[in-house]
């Protein structure tokens, strides 16, 4: 019996590219397109977007929600590192208490939900790791509060605080469909048949960065913003390369049963940087308008 996972990438600000790929993708489908799913992975603004999807929220809502509330989330961007973060979780734990209710578990949804984090400290060596939360075991689901691990993956070194402990889940996972899909195969997860997965991933959109010329960068180059590149080029090589290695095992092993849906960017634009959500929706809306035949071979595999 088939099985179909929706994954969702980290990405700050950019998940508003992903919320208007799904917001057409539902125009086009109807609204229960997203019923059709059994399992749903984000990281980081992936894990807020599934996580908000899952307590029936809709596309167009959580479009509303990110340009209300992106410049409280991202107030006084700076470009600059300096010894504390760059922003407050507080004012997100708020509003995520509010939509998401505070005390949901993942025992309380009606699909099967994956989102990974990185611990900075475990139980047992002490040394920071990385932690996947699931409710393929329901017992233990019940402990994992939804808005604390919307939270802890979406803790990004450098941009907030960590949050219990945890940071960012993109440190390791920031497109998450290969962890998806390997806690759907585990025996101890979801015990599925690797013939069975289907496996929509979304992506936040694609930076046009690059160097042409032979660089000779130190600690300051790499981490100095540039205006024709990042504000923070390692974080964004880091990043931009980690969005795009789960696409090749994937393709390998599911073949046609893997969909990557992302799409070009005119402009870079960084994670905290709520004044180009018109510019992010306009890039996701171009997928549709400038390749026609491809958005169509889109709806047909997921409406398959």
């Amino acid at each position: 019996m088939s099985y179909k996972i929706l994954c969702i990438d980290g990405g700050g600000i950019r998940g508003v590219f992903s919320l208007e790929l799904l917001k057409m993708f539902q125009e086009d489908l109807g609204k229960d397109v997203f019923q059709k799913f059994d399992c749903f992975s984000g990281t980081s603004t992936g894990a807020l977007i599934v996580s908000a999807l899952l307590r029936g929220y809709g596309p167009r809502e959580l479009i509303h929600f990110y340009t209300i509330f992106g410049r409280k989330i991202f107030p006084k961007r700076r470009k600059h590192i300096t010894q504390e973060a760059k922003y407050s979780h507080d004012f997100l734990q708020t509003i995520l208490k509010t939509t998401l209710s505070e005390k949901t578990t993942f025992a309380d949804l009606s699909k099967h939900l994956i989102v990974p984090a990185c611990t900075l400290s475990d139980s047992i060596e002490n040394r920071w790791s990385f932690e996947i939360f699931d409710n393929f075991n329901i017992e233990k689901a019940k402990e994992f509060n939804l808005v604390d691990v919307a939270l802890r993956s979406s803790a990004a070194p450098i941009y907030f605080t960590s949050f219990q402990g945890y940071v960012d889940g993109g440190v390791y996972a920031l497109n998450p469909s290969l962890l998806a899909f390997s806690r759907a195969i585990d025996p101890l997860g979801g015990g599925r048949e690797i013939s069975d997965l289907k496996i929509l991933s979304i992506g936040t959109g694609i930076n046009p960065t690059g160097i042409k010329d032979e660089i000779n960068w130190g600690l300051d180059q790499w981490m100095s913003p540039r205006d024709d590149l990042a504000d923070y080029p390692l974080v964004s090589l880091i990043t931009d390369i980690g969005s795009m290695i789960p696409n090749y095992p994937l393709e390998q092993i599911l073949k046609n049963n893997y969909l990557r849906v992302n799409g070009l960017l005119p402009i870079p634009i960084e994670i905290d940087d709520p004044s180009k959500i018109a510019l992010l929706r306009k890039a996701a809306r171009d997928v549709k308008e400038k390749t026609p035949l491809l958005w169509d071979n889109y709806l047909a595999w997921i409406s398959s």
